[in-house]
Parts: structure tokens; C-alpha cells; sequence
């Protein structure tokens, strides 16, 4: 045999192995990728649902915070009311019945931020 053909054999036989190590880390590399790209398209909807919640948690929570200010303005007034009453009784009488008046607005006031808290948590805990 000739060293020319050899060396020729040699070569041809390097460059296969060297074709097929790297195709294999190609493979490995475009396997890798693959996993990657399903692990950020499962991330993102998950990040996609987390903000279309977060949003609706604000908006749940403006509702109760409105809720609020309004239950929080009508018991404002009702006191208003009941001093001025308190102002005007002139016997035990009407002073013990505006202590119950006074007393039965603040279990409204009371009852009306539990029935608030388990709303809010009956919309956005189920």
C-alpha cells in the first residue's frame, strides 16, 4: 500500500469522526433548546395567569375599599345623627334609648366589615 492512500484513508476516517462528534453536540445542544423553549412557553402562561389574578385581586380590593368608604360615610352620618338627638333628650328615657340607637350602629358598623371580609374573601379565595 501506498502512504499516500493511508494517509488519504487516515483523513477520511478523522473527518468522519469529527463529523459525527460534532453532529452529536448539535443534537444535544438543539435537544437543550427544545427543552428550554417549552420550559419559557409553560413560564409564560403561568406568568400570563398570575397577572390576569393580580388584576382581579385590585380590582376586588377597590371594590371593597369603595365598599368601605361608603359604609364608613353612612356611619358618620348616623352618629351626626345620634348626637344631635342625644342633644335634644331631655329625660333618662330618651338618653337610654339613644345609648341603644348608639349601640345597634356600632354592631351595623361592625357586622358590615365582616359581611366586607367575607365577601371579598368568597370572590377571590375559591
Amino acid at each position: 500500500m501506498n502512504i499516500l492512500l493511508i494517509a488519504k484513508m487516515g483523513a477520511a476516517v478523522a473527518a468522519l469522526f469529527i463529523a459525527y462528534w460534532i453532529g452529536l453536540n448539535d443534537g444535544k445542544n438543539s435537544e437543550e433548546l427544545k427543552n428550554a423553549r417549552v420550559t419559557i412557553s409553560a413560564l409564560d402562561t403561568a406568568l400570563q395567569e398570575q397577572q390576569a389574578k393580580q388584576k382581579s385581586d385590585a380590582l376586588a380590593l377597590s371594590n371593597l375599599r369603595i365598599a368601605e368608604s361608603r359604609s364608613r360615610d353612612e356611619l358618620d352620618w348616623l352618629r351626626q345623627q345620634l348626637s344631635e338627638i342625644e342633644r335634644k333628650a331631655k329625660t333618662d328615657t330618651d338618653r337610654e334609648r339613644n345609648r341603644c340607637l348608639r349601640n345597634r350602629a356600632e354592631v351595623g358598623e361592625v357586622a358590615a366589615g365582616l359581611l366586607r371580609a367575607v365577601k371579598f374573601c368568597q370572590e377571590n379565595h375559591k
